[in-house]
């Protein structure tokens, strides 16, 4: 395996595990925030 394969597969690599854990947080942060925020939903009359 050559030296750019390695480091293309770390930033991958990397990049998977960022998209992840921003997925996780929104998914952690979302429901909190609609329950913080019940004004915030506005019906249309």
């Amino acid at each position: 395996m050559s030296a750019q394969s390695t480091v293309s597969r770390t930033v991958i690599a990397i990049v998977a595990a960022l998209a992840m854990s921003t997925v996780t947080v929104g998914a952690a942060i979302g429901p909190a925030q609609a329950i913080a925020n019940p004004a915030q939903v506005t019906p249309n009359a």
